[in-house]
């Protein structure tokens, strides 16, 4: 029954890699939660998913709580277990679902913390950039991450074929390979063409080697850059994608509009930007003169 339950593993892990088109990072990740799970029911004894009940659920919650994982990424973990019972039951295999009466744990509110607008202008306006070696590329990612809330992973698989200049725009693969079309703004098309002119190679920022930049090299460059202008506790990719959606829907810019650029397949993804503008109206709020 072992056996069973690493091939009914494996079997998801193909179904949403080939099926579902998701990364190969959350394939490994869903694929390491199960395995942690399965493990776990092991020591309970447990050798069937038929006999998986509620109470091996809880206990599998507790053991990580217990070891200070955090209630998001337990929220994550439980979210990769659903997954994988909701496939078995529509194949047939199971018939029970014991994740009914499930309570997860609590998750504190977070808002979205965005870098201030005046100190990205003044990175971008202040900084020398043709004064350092490769400073005009660094100028051309940093300004397309803020211009265009691209992930990480988006920018990183660009290639020059996906740059249409007479359109202005960009197109972008995201997540389970959803292509979308991104508006360039007119100075990241400006930088795009001086760069494109001075290198050319199989992606639009890549290494000597000819490979794209890695995840790690470019986190270390906005991180970099970013910690030069601001005091913000969180400098990274993704903040500055949090920055750009933040800065749109402070300047007026459609929700709606927001969620395509961003490429979130629904609004209440795109929705937790409305909490972080309205936080800010009320602290402007609790200056009116009526106390």
């Amino acid at each position: 029954m072992v056996k069973q339950m690493e091939a009914y593993r494996q079997q998801f892990l193909d179904y949403i890699s080939k099926t579902k088109r998701m990364s190969p990072h959350t394939v490994a990740a869903y694929g390491n939660d199960l395995l942690q799970f399965t493990d776990y029911l092991a020591i309970q004894l447990v050798t069937d998913l038929l006999h998986c009940k509620p109470i091996h659920i809880r206990g599998f919650m507790a053991i990580h709580l217990q070891n200070k994982l955090s209630p998001r990424s337990v929220h994550r973990k439980i979210s990769s277990l659903r997954g994988w019972f909701k496939y078995l039951r529509k194949q047939g295999e199971l018939s029970v679902d014991p994740f009914t009466k499930i309570t997860l744990p609590k998750m504190p509110r977070m808002l979205v913390k965005d870098i201030p607008s005046s100190d990205l202008h003044n990175l971008f306006s202040h900084f020398p950039w043709n004064e350092i070696e490769d400073g005009m590329r660094d100028q051309t990612i940093l300004l397309l991450f803020y211009t265009t809330g691209m992930r990480l992973s988006e920018l990183i698989g660009l290639k020059p074929g996906d740059v249409d200049f007479y359109r202005n725009n960009l197109r972008v693969l995201g997540k389970r390979n959803k292509e979308r079309i991104i508006p360039l703004h007119p100075e990241a098309s400006d930088l795009l063409k001086i760069h494109m002119k001075k290198n050319g190679g199989v992606f639009l920022f890549q290494t000597a080697k000819g490979q794209p930049l890695y995840p790690m090299y470019m986190y270390r460059l906005v991180n970099h850059y970013l910690k030069l202008f601001s005091h913000a506790a969180k400098t990274s990719p993704h903040v500055l994608r949090h920055s750009f959606a933040t800065h749109m829907l402070n300047n007026g810019a459609n929700l709606l509009a927001i969620k395509d650029i961003l490429g979130h397949s629904s609004l209440s993804a795109t929705q937790v930007y409305t909490k972080n503008s309205f936080e800010k109206l009320k602290k402007i709020h609790a200056l009116h003169p009526r106390k």
